[in-house]
């Protein structure tokens, strides 16, 4: 775990001497999966939860896996990330659904670069636990957390 935090830590408060780092969804299209997958650690990691990526015994196609530790319990999600390019469906919210309950999280987000389509939105919102990440709403939080891309 230590190591995976290192890795997503080391993308955060790189800003320039330009000022804050500013995205738009090319950056994000221009990501390897991998380099999406970290991006959305790191962002997650600046929101104050301690992140690592999905071990062998994580089912249902999750990538990461985030803690926060409150006074009484700790609030653990579960993150599937889409890389730029990939396919989300109906199907995809009812499996993050499926690997959030497996998987004892109280919460699951499921992230990719480009918005997602109106059905998938409507789904997400009737089950309640699952968090879409995506287009403008991620740009802001990744500007705002101060992320910066590993290509940089």
């Amino acid at each position: 775990m230590a190591e995976d935090e290192a890795l997503f830590n080391s993308l955060l408060n790189r800003g320039s001497s330009w000022g804050e780092i500013r995205w738009g969804l090319d950056d994000l299209n221009r990501l390897s999966p991998a380099d999406f997958e970290l991006v959305i650690g790191a962002l997650i990691t600046a929101e104050g939860y301690e992140v690592e990526y999905a071990g062998p015994t994580v089912e249902g196609g999750i990538d990461l896996v985030a803690r926060k530790s409150g006074l009484i319990r700790t609030k653990t999600t579960v993150i599937s990330v889409t890389p730029p390019g990939g396919t989300v469906t109906s199907a995809t919210i009812n499996q993050v659904e499926h690997a959030r309950t497996i998987n004892g999280a109280g919460h699951a987000i499921l992230a990719r670069p480009a918005p997602f389509e109106t059905d998938v939105r409507a789904l997400a919102t009737d089950i309640g636990t699952v968090e879409l990440l995506a287009g403008g709403n991620l740009l802001e939080r990744l500007t705002v957390a101060g992320v910066s891309s590993p290509q940089l």
